[in-house]
């Protein structure tokens, strides 16, 4: 099996992108083609540099894309939690609101009971 390339279609991608890209001569004065001059090597670096300035500049733009989309999701989360909360406070004062009704309810039953019981005790401690 053949090792994995970056370009799986082409295994000699490399020889021949760095090739058109240099465009070398044989180095010149009797080399052999495995060497290169001064100005060549400096001409490939500075359009390495090129290419990591523009890699660095799509990176910038898809930082700024995501830090938007960011900001996006914040917001909405934001006014989700905002919704929720405020949902909440009014169940919450549903809930005491029908709390007071209860208390209202068990104390008329409560006194409707006690205060003809306490009657009956007291008049029959009276009659005695």
């Amino acid at each position: 099996m053949r090792a994995a390339t970056l370009n799986n279609h082409d295994p000699n991608w490399e020889k021949r992108f760095f090739t058109a890209q240099l465009k070398t001569t044989d180095g010149g004065d009797g080399m052999d083609g495995q060497y290169v001059t001064r100005e060549e090597f400096n001409t490939a670096m500075h359009k390495v540099n090129q290419n990591f300035t523009k890699v660095e500049a799509r990176f910038d733009v898809t930082d700024q894309k995501i830090d938007k989309l960011d900001q996006k999701i914040e917001n909405r989360s934001d006014l989700l939690d905002q919704k929720i909360d405020d949902r909440f406070d009014v169940l919450g004062a549903k809930i005491d609101a029908l709390i007071r009704v209860t208390w209202w309810i068990m104390g008329s039953i409560g006194a409707g009971l006690i205060i003809p019981l306490l009657t009956l005790i007291i008049h029959q401690i009276l009659k005695l």
